[in-house]
């Protein structure tokens, strides 16, 4: 519901926004205005190394003018507006020699078409992403902090885990859960439940509509089709929208004509791991095609938890408490998966069009806020269309996810241990614990890139996004359930971006979105930056972004009176009161909106000798209305402290008593549960990475990252949902040692400080911990284009174990009673509360290519 005084005041800002995207949009169309003007051409071509493999990222100069552009990933170039007459075109690339081809004609009109082979130099450090501004720039240039991994990266990891590429990406948090999964975060304000990086997997949103989570190991992709990945850390709503608040993760797959051909790889494992994954590609009369497919499964790391009739965790051992190895469906440790995907991609010149398709299934556990899920039979499918040429790119895709038969443990147990439930059957059970749902994405977008060379050569990006996340519930845990119908959660968005070279060491970059929601206020996120060049591959930055993370669907259309028999669930669109039993008002709590932070960041990036990449950050961002996580707001069991709660207003027909208060399907006060928005805070640190080339095969590598929690204010007494739950201080070191004969061979060593973690049920102090892990790729002299790949993590560990807290402390287990510290190999670990401790994890692997 809205503010009518904000919404007024909103309402002329959004004017005067107005204003500024349609001079966006303006400047959009100046393309074809000014080369209408006549008096110049273009030239244009594509760049590849004397294999003739494209090269990305190269920098092309017209010689004594500023006009210039880059190479994509398919190695091609264009550059408009050049002047009538004869030129020098220059070309360079770290990791290429210089390269300059002159007596280019240039005709009015007409296109000048030069393609250019380089040669390669000693070393690459530079790279070419198109995350940080929706279009290919050097990674220096970008106005962001971003990593890109390589192909190569990934074809040298095994088994379907990429996790060894991101352990070492600055500025992010890496959480190993298991064998098989992994969860990541930056900056802070972790939790058990995270939607804080937005996922885009070839231009698709990739989260589970119904929880906003993003897809993580439900992806159909699979590693032997993934050509890169760029994480770019820090805001991202500017270009992306909703849930690009602390960062976005973009995959990119391999295109048939690129990648043709055949590639098999089959690894094993400790704890029983086991992965099979193939793709096949190829092009035929301009048309290509592609198919891949995957399994995998591992026996994962283990521990049991313990839950009272309420579902919540309790001590080993607690009276009326049962384990999950003891319920009549106990926990299922087996991580399994199946996926597969395809595609058909014709080729007309410079255009692409592509329509793809996928599909998962998985089975595991994943940690909840309050518990676990027993993953089974989980299903995700996707089906897209896209069409791309030089200028334009048009998207299209549905996405479903299906629940199966997974249910919740902590609610499973809650009702096995239900007096009235004694005589039920382990299915019957399940079916009381368990969360149907069918959520569907449909999504487009529509996107325009030109460069302006009138307008000193300015780099637009601009573009349209539609997206209807619809949600069923089969008519029981959310508020479909009392509409009869699919909930709807609708969101128009535009953006745009210039980046003005204003002159030849100096860019201007402004950039702003508008996004038009259906469950909350419009969203603007703007954002304006100054890159400074003082010479070529050497960038300094300072950027202000302003992003937002929305409420989810499970956020504000959550409605269970039964979670338990004592527990009662809904979202939060009207708003709650709760009074204590005298009746007084001791607390209110608003109609969620969204949370937002503004952003202030300072950086460089530059190449020093062609030997060191350096990239530094300094951040500080204010965040407000923190979305909590699920978390108490009245408790009617607590004696004379016992508080009741009632909506403020509701059109769902919240079930309450004679006085207002909610009550269960048995007419029983019960433990209420709802999200809120509450305080503000000031987060500030650092992220710094280096690659250095000590000599042409050896590579060392570091990072850093601190992070700082101030000028916290708290509007409710649930400190939770101001959590930090990252470490102060995190950093790693690497260093590869490249064809050493047939051989390959890497280490990382990873050191995360301790923090304080608490998400809902799940608190305790997160220990100190250091690991090594080593990798060895060899090729097989005896068969052309082969590979084995060993992979151990987790190898010598400095870790704490036999962890146990002090008692009675607020908050609970923040202070660490006893412990068994020390190093060595084999040690165990963990990295999640409530979740197994972990050890060496040994993966080996060969890949064939054809």
């Amino acid at each position: 519901m809205s503010n009518p005084s904000r919404s007024n005041a909103g309402a002329r800002s959004l004017r005067r926004l107005g204003v500024i995207a349609a001079l966006f949009v303006s400047v959009a169309a100046l393309p074809s205005v000014l080369m209408a003007q006549g008096g110049t051409g273009s030239i244009a071509g594509t760049i590849s190394d004397q294999s003739h493999v494209a090269v990305a990222g190269a920098q092309v100069n017209v010689v004594g003018t500023r006009l210039g552009g880059v190479s994509d990933l398919e190695g091609r170039y264009r550059v408009s507006g050049v002047p009538v007459g004869t030129h020098e075109l220059r070309v360079q690339r770290i990791g290429q020699k210089l390269q300059s081809v002159a007596g280019i004609d240039v005709r009015s009109g007409a296109e000048s078409k030069v393609d250019i082979a380089v040669t390669a130099a000693p070393t690459s450090l530079s790279a070419v992403v198109v995350s940080a501004s929706r279009r290919v720039e050097k990674v220096t240039d970008a106005p962001a902090t971003i990593t890109s991994i390589s192909t190569e990266q990934l074809d040298n990891s095994v088994g379907n885990s990429i996790a060894s590429a991101f352990k070492e990406v600055k500025g992010l948090d890496f959480i190993q859960v298991g064998m098989t999964s992994v969860a990541v975060n930056a900056r802070g304000f972790n939790s058990s439940f995270n939607s804080r990086v937005l996922f885009v997997e070839d231009g698709r949103i990739s989260v589970i509509p119904e929880s906003g989570l993003p897809t993580g190991s439900l992806t159909p992709v699979s590693k032997v089709d993934l050509a890169g990945v760029e994480v770019l850390v820090g805001p991202g709503s500017a270009l992306y929208g909703p849930d690009a608040a602390n960062g976005v993760v973009s995959t990119r797959t391999k295109d048939p004509r690129q990648y043709p051909g055949l590639t098999l790889e089959v690894a094993g494992g400790n704890r029983g791991y086991k992965d099979v994954q193939g793709r096949f590609a190829g092009v035929t009369n301009n048309l290509g095609y592609k198919v891949t497919g995957e399994y995998q499964d591992a026996k994962d790391w283990e521990n049991n938890l313990s839950y009272n009739v309420g579902g919540s965790i309790v001590a080993p051992g607690t009276a009326g408490s049962v384990k999950e190895d003891s319920l009549k469906i106990p926990i299922n440790w087996k991580t399994s998966v199946k996926r597969g995907t395809g595609a058909l991609v014709y080729y007309m010149g410079d255009n692409r069009a592509s329509i793809d398709a996928g599909l998962s299934s998985t089975n595991g556990v994943a940690q909840t806020s309050v518990g676990r899920n027993q993953l089974t039979d989980w299903t995700y499918n996707f089906l897209q269309g896209r069409y791309t040429t030089p200028h334009w790119y048009f998207n299209a895709y549905r996405e479903q996810s299906k629940s199966g038969k997974s249910f919740a443990l902590n609610r499973f147990a809650g009702q096995q241990l239900t007096a009235a439930n004694a005589t039920l059957s382990p299915d019957s059970l399940r079916l009381l614990a368990d969360w149907p749902s069918d959520g569907r994405m449909l999504a487009g977008e529509v996107q325009g890139n030109y460069l302006v060379s009138q307008a000193l050569n300015t780099a637009v990006v601009f573009g349209a996004q539609y997206r209807d996340d619809v949600v069923s519930s089969d008519r029981q845990w959310l508020t479909d359930r009392i509409k009869k119908s699919d909930i709807s959660n609708k969101q128009k968005g535009l953006y745009a971006q210039t980046t003005t070279p204003v002159a030849s060491w100096l860019d201007i970059v402004l950039a702003g979105r508008l996004d038009y929601p259906t469950t909350y206020d419009k969203q603007f996120s703007p954002k304006a930056g100054v890159v400074i060049k003082p010479m070529p591959d050497q960038a300094f930055r300072a950027t202000y972004n302003r992003a937002y993370k929305s409420p989810t669907i499970l956020q504000t259309n959550f409605f269970i009176p039964d979670w338990t028999s004592v527990v009662s669930i809904y979202g939060n669109t009207d708003g709650f009161t709760v009074k204590n039993a005298a009746g007084t008002t001791v607390a209110t709590y608003k109609p969620l909106v969204p949370e937002t932070n503004k952003t202030l960041e300072f950086g460089y990036k530059g190449v020093i000798a062609q030997r060191l990449y350096l990239d530094g950050t300094y951040y500080h961002s204010n965040y407000e209305n923190f979305m909590s996580p699920l978390a108490i707001i009245a408790n009617p069991f607590t004696g004379a402290t016992a508080t009741f709660a009632s909506p403020t207003a509701n059109p769902n027909g919240i079930p309450v008593n004679a006085a207002g208060n909610i009550v269960n399907a048995a007419g029983v006060t019960p433990v209420m549960l709802t999200y809120f928005n509450t305080g503000k805070a000031t987060i500030s640190g650092v992220d710094i990475g280096a690659n250095f080339y000590a000599t042409d095969k050896l590579e060392l590598r570091g990072t850093l990252s601190t992070v700082k929690l101030s000028n916290l204010e708290v509007a409710t007494a649930l400190a939770e949902a101001t959590a930090l739950n990252a470490p102060g201080t995190k950093w790693t070191a690497g260093a590869t040692l490249r064809d050493i004969g047939p051989a390959t061979a890497g280490l990382t060593f990873r050191n995360y400080n301790a923090y304080y973690f608490r998400s809902g049920s799940n608190l305790g102090v997160i220990p100190t911990f250091g690991t090594l892990d080593a990798s060895v790729n060899v090729k097989v002299p005896s068969m052309s284009n082969a590979l084995v790949n060993l992979g151990v993590s987790n190898l010598f560990s400095c870790t704490a174990e036999s962890v146990a807290y002090v008692a009675g402390t607020v908050p609970a287990n923040s202070q660490i009673a006893s412990e068994q510290r020390g190093c060595g190999f084999n040690r165990k670990h963990s990295e999640m509360i409530n979740m197994p401790q972990i050890g060496t994890m040994v993966f080996l692997g060969m890949r064939l290519t054809r």
